[in-house]
């Protein structure tokens, strides 16, 4: 099963000095989301804390308890770099990919690599009394409860989009554009237009996503050295595996595998 890899505390050495960053997963809301994640400050920051968003394919729904603002955000292109300082308070749902078109019936393209206020996505619900909740639980009720209610009315069948990218997670060096194409029985222009309405983001970007988050899960595993990843995970070869994760990350595979 596809899941992207957050890695804030490892990109930036100062981060788990200032900021607390964690994770939960929800079973009752799998199908759709990978998980609701945390970001707080332990104290105000006084310099500047620099958070390292990895592209994932996925779409956020972003609450700054701060701020009292909520929007959603999706990261496809490159590693964006966003400055964090004096008081921290975010909180997130990492929709799956496919999972924001299936919930809210909006092509993910309009949405993908920009930021956009949650009141102009979905008009019929108020979730600011989100902001009213007095921990951590108790926010993650509530937004659980209202994912809940948008599953309901969401089409079975858009579910087959979410699971063909955990498909394509397990062999990503055994895909390329034609053969998704034909495996799924659309031409490749059919299968643009596609990949751009239920993720945002066309074929050949969704697999380099998934061979990148496929290489650090396989590094903090630390089973395997670096030219049987770059095999696993479908790169030319070695070299090209080392200057792709270099690229998103700023550090080598071998610099991130030394972090325990």
């Amino acid at each position: 099963m596809y899941e992207a890899k957050q890695i804030p505390y490892m990109l930036d050495a100062n981060f788990t000095d200032a900021i607390i960053y964690q994770e939960t997963k929800l079973k009752e809301l799998s199908s759709v989301c990978m998980c609701i994640w945390e970001m707080k400050s332990k104290h105000q920051i006084d310099r500047v804390i620099t958070n390292q968003i990895l592209p994932d394919a996925c779409i956020d729904i972003i609450f700054d308890f701060v701020n009292r603002q909520i929007c959603f955000a999706g990261y496809s292109k490159q590693t964006e770099s966003f400055p964090l300082y004096q008081e921290i308070d975010y909180m997130g749902v990492r929709l799956k990919p496919g999972a924001f078109y299936a919930l809210y019936h909006i092509d993910a393209d309009q949405m993908m690599d920009q930021i956009i206020p949650f009141s102009k996505i979905d008009t019929s619900f108020c979730l600011d009394a989100v902001f009213s909740c007095k921990d951590s639980q108790m926010r993650i009720d509530q937004i659980q409860a209202y994912l809940m209610q948008k599953m309901t009315a969401m089409p079975e069948l858009k579910l087959d989009f979410i699971h063909l990218v955990d498909e394509l997670y397990q062999s990503p060096k055994d895909q390329n554009v034609i053969i998704m194409a034909e495996k799924l029985g659309y031409t490749k222009r059919q299968l643009l237009r596609i990949f751009h309405k239920h993720y945002g983001i066309s074929p050949k970007v969704l697999l380099n996503i998934l061979r990148l988050h496929l290489c650090l899960s396989i590094l903090q595993r630390k089973t395997m050295n670096l030219a049987e990843i770059a095999a696993q995970c479908g790169f030319y070869d070695q070299s090209h595996f080392i200057k792709e994760i270099k690229r998103y990350t700023g550090f080598s595979p071998l610099k991130l595998m030394e972090y325990d």
